[in-house]
């Protein structure tokens, strides 16, 4: 069957979304029953990844260009161009005179919007989200147009969208209009994830507006795809037919630890963690979003060195970050015992994983890291590593207490630092760990095995048509 995927964003974007999206398609590929490829959306305007089409290991991507990237003649599509204020979104048929142009206007521009409402910062602020809304409603128009036509260019028997709503909506639309099955994966909580980032207030307008999109979103798709059992639970608990749900857990590619691609940040890593024949690595790899609580890991370290232990704090992410965590190091006395480097390409992450002793997943108590299940311990475990993360709903899941890892009370700063430790002065403990973590991905959570599910989603999503 030809399955079109309809996606927030995709490789060669290297972020958690673009990652599973990546491993999912490739893997679905290699299914007998399956021909799949993806289409992007325009909700990302300042992102030149997402402009030129993408092949990656045979999954192609198709694009969904931005009004601001293209030229345009709807009125529409030049107001949300025109909005659109970002000078990293360059036209691929702006000239140096089209340029000029646009500045003279965005000066006029700024003039009434900064001038005559910002005397009314209240008005300026209802304006806004005035815009937004109407600029959402534009683009979620040309996006179901944009789905259709790649649909039926491509012959596609299914439509799959991927978290959020403003995928899932026009993707739905489109699907309605060919009369084809429409599956809807829940990949998170994005009001959650907004909230917990500190962006958004639990229960405001912007957080009930997009969770009540994505329960429509939920309740209309023919079948449904949660990539955890507690996101399943929350989707069953906004009305869905348990039935048409599927879980399609996070997984790691197969025989991942054999895998691993030379980097040239390699040895200025070794360099700077100065180790000796003692030293144990606690580390951590991905992004540093507060809803991460890799600064409690930070502080673990200072406590475990005041203690005596010998140890070294490595953090490998993206920029987004980085100086704050340092300064927070610093503040703890362990800027001399820390090294905080990245990004570097998807493909050499592995490697990194080796200067790891003890990996850990300190986030914090909040709704959505009990409901969401990051990608990051899948592959640690992987890597025979031992496994410390907060004792959550959503990471219960992946870990079994003592067996596959260590479980620590959340938000609590000595229940990390005691269950570190115990790992550190029982090398025995550690490689157990590991090595049980590593044998249960490999018999439950590799791409090859979870994408087999999708299938069981679209068979229902087809006989429900």
């Amino acid at each position: 069957m030809k399955v079109l995927h309809v996606l927030a964003n995709s490789p060669p974007d290297v972020n958690g979304y673009a990652v599973r999206t990546q491993m999912i398609l490739e893997n679905q590929n290699q299914l007998e029953q399956i021909d799949c490829l993806g289409l992007s959306s325009p909700w990302y305007p300042d992102r030149d990844s997402m402009v030129d089409e993408y092949n990656m290991n045979g999954v192609q991507y198709l694009r969904t260009l931005h009004p601001s990237r293209k030229k345009n003649s709807k009125l529409s599509h030049k107001l949300v161009k025109f909005f659109t204020r970002n000078p990293e979104a360059k036209s691929l048929t702006k000239n140096k005179e089209n340029k000029n142009k646009k500045f003279i206007l965005l000066r006029i521009y700024d003039f009434f919007y900064y001038g005559i409402f910002k005397a009314g910062r209240a008005i300026r602020h209802f304006f806004r989200i005035g815009w937004k809304v109407v600029e959402e409603k534009i683009l979620i128009k040309y996006f179901t147009k944009r789905i259709i036509e790649v649909a039926k260019q491509n012959n596609a028997e299914i439509i799959h969208a991927h978290t959020p709503y403003r995928v899932g909506l026009p993707a739905l639309k489109a699907a309605r209009k060919l009369n084809l099955p429409f599956v809807y994966e829940m990949r998170g909580m994005w009001e959650e994830t907004a909230v917990a980032n500190g962006r958004w207030i639990r229960n405001g307008p912007a957080y009930r507006r997009f969770q009540n999109y994505e329960t429509k979103v939920l309740r209309k798709a023919d079948s449904v795809i949660c990539i955890s059992e507690t996101l399943k639970k929350e989707a069953i608990s906004r009305g869905v037919n348990p039935e048409k749900i599927t879980v399609v857990t996070n997984a790691v590619e197969k025989d991942m630890s054999k895998k691993k691609s030379k980097s040239s940040s390699l040895k200025s890593a070794i360099d700077s963690l100065k180790l000796s024949a003692s030293t144990k690595v606690i580390g951590y790899i991905g992004s540093l979003r507060e809803m991460e609580g890799v600064d409690l890991t930070a502080r673990a370290v200072a406590k475990l060195v005041e203690k005596g232990h010998d140890v070294r704090f490595f953090v490998l992410t993206g920029n987004n970050g980085q100086e704050e965590l340092r300064a927070l190091c610093k503040k703890l006395d362990i800027a001399d015992k820390s090294t905080i480097m990245g990004p570097v390409p998807h493909e050499e992450v592995p490697v990194f994983y080796d200067l790891i002793d003890v990996f850990i997943v300190s986030r914090p108590d909040t709704r959505v890291t009990k409901l969401v299940t990051p990608l990051k311990p899948f592959e640690a475990m992987a890597m025979g590593k031992a496994v410390i993360a907060t004792k959550l709903p959503a990471l219960e899941e992946i870990i079994q207490h003592e067996k596959t890892g260590l479980l620590y009370t959340p938000d609590n700063l000595e229940s990390l630092v005691e269950s570190i430790a115990k790992c550190i002065e029982d090398d025995d403990l550690t490689k157990s760990l590991g090595d049980s973590a590593k044998n249960w991905i490999e018999e439950n959570r590799t791409w090859d095995i979870v994408v087999k599910n999708s299938l069981k989603a679209y068979e229902f999503a087809k006989a429900g048509k």
